[in-house]
């Protein structure tokens, strides 16, 4: 498999999160965003995708577009999904929250007002959490897993990298839901995602740097032991 995409965390991470804990191989080719205007840019991607975006999969000769796609494909493709209707279902049940948290993230780390508005930020997101922890205590498969005991999935994945993101966002607040930092935490300690976690080859910015929070590398968090 090949994905295509900025060199930012951004809307892959979470392929790119199953990928390294299935110990799968796969290429990452990397767009500079001053490239994108340009015919190595969005010019390029118009002869295979509808709209000419990022990112993009190739698995052989399948061609695939849209994040969501390439996230549910790439679990699917791994055994990271659901065995049952029901087990999918709540995969995709957790995983449409997750998406939802970095949806709310990118529009608030890309607002012009981002320092006046981060305040209101954490109030919201703090009812988010609470009621999140809530569900996962309801729900949750384990301490360590959102849907399947014992395996991890594409609702881990994505979940673990959403509060991950929040993290430098609202420093401080995640502490305050131990169980959901317990479960990220796991995740991110799972072998084949603690190598890339800590390692050199995951990106250090979260999103670009003309963001006015999240490109720079202090503004993402890193592992380390």
């Amino acid at each position: 498999m090949k994905l295509t995409y900025f060199p930012i965390r951004g809307l892959i991470e979470p392929a790119r999160l199953m990928l390294e804990l299935a110990g799968a191989r796969y290429e990452l080719e990397t767009i500079p965003v001053e490239l994108w205007p340009g015919p190595e840019g969005k010019q390029r991607f118009l002869r295979t995708t509808p709209f000419g975006q990022l990112p993009v999969l190739q698995d052989g000769e399948f061609v695939l577009c849209q994040s969501q796609a390439i996230n549910r494909h790439v679990a699917r493709k791994l055994g990271l999904y659901g065995g049952t209707l029901e087990e999918a279902a709540r995969v995709d049940e957790v995983t449409e929250v997750a998406s939802e948290m970095l949806r709310d993230l990118g529009l608030t780390c890309w607002n012009p007002r981002f320092h006046e508005v981060r305040a209101e930020h954490r109030a919201t997101m703090r009812q988010k959490l609470e009621l999140l922890e809530r569900y996962f205590l309801r729900t949750g498969a384990s301490a360590e897993h959102w849907v399947l005991p014992g395996r991890y999935t594409l609702a881990d994945a994505t979940m673990a990298f959403a509060l991950e993101s929040l993290w430098p966002v609202q420093p401080g607040l995640l502490e305050e839901f131990p169980k959901l930092r317990h479960a990220m935490t796991a995740f991110f300690a799972a072998e084949g995602v603690r190598r890339y976690a800590r390692g050199d080859r995951r990106f250090r910015i979260w999103t670009t740097p003309s963001a006015p929070f999240g490109g720079k590398p202090e503004e993402t968090h890193h592992w380390s032991d």
